[in-house]
């Protein structure tokens, strides 16, 4: 299942409270053309994947992180664009803690150290579907909080009973809790 059907099911669930709205809310609209290619002109690394989610949704909260939305891109593109080189990185949303959600020049999804620490990057996932699909909706959903894989299931053990969202993935069987 991809991250897109995963979205559907979301939107559709009618198990969604305004809990799991708080960590999962998509705008309606999606960006423009001339912002899609200012985007692509500015970081021509950027992946098809990202442009379609950004042709879907014109900013997004998922799973603690918060996705840019056109009117806020450049803004926080440009501050952290001083630690996190546009040539080699595209901020494209921040984590819960403020950390920048970013696209690596080599398709992978890094989170970086706020706005001082260029070379303290966690990479999160191959490419930015993965992050939709796996990370943020999936079996890697604790790597968000620097969780280490060793530690997802003790990690989800105890925050389940106090993340909604976690729990709606459990549910759905996005997400497996071992046993230990």
């Amino acid at each position: 299942m991809d991250w897109k059907e995963k979205f559907h099911i979301v939107i559709s669930s009618d198990e969604i409270n305004d809990e799991i709205e708080a960590d999962f809310y998509l705008k309606d609209a999606g960006a423009k053309n001339d912002f899609l290619e200012k985007i692509k002109l500015e970081y021509p690394f950027v992946t098809d994947d990202y442009i379609n989610f950004l042709r879907m949704t014109d900013g997004a909260d998922i799973a603690q992180c918060r996705f840019l939305e056109t009117n806020n891109f450049d803004n926080f593109a440009s501050q952290y664009g001083q630690t996190y080189s546009n040539k080699t990185w595209m901020p494209f949303g921040f984590e819960a803690g403020g950390d920048p959600l970013l696209l690596h020049f080599s398709g992978k999804v890094a989170m970086g150290d706020g706005k001082a620490n260029h070379e303290n990057v966690v990479f999160l996932a191959n490419n930015f579907s993965d992050f939709l699909n796996n990370v943020l909706m999936g079996p890697k959903y604790a790597s968000i909080f620097r969780i280490k894989e060793d530690n997802f299931s003790e990690f989800y053990q105890n925050e389940l009973e106090d993340d909604p969202w976690l729990a709606f993935l459990v549910k759905r069987n996005w997400v497996e809790i071992k046993k230990q």
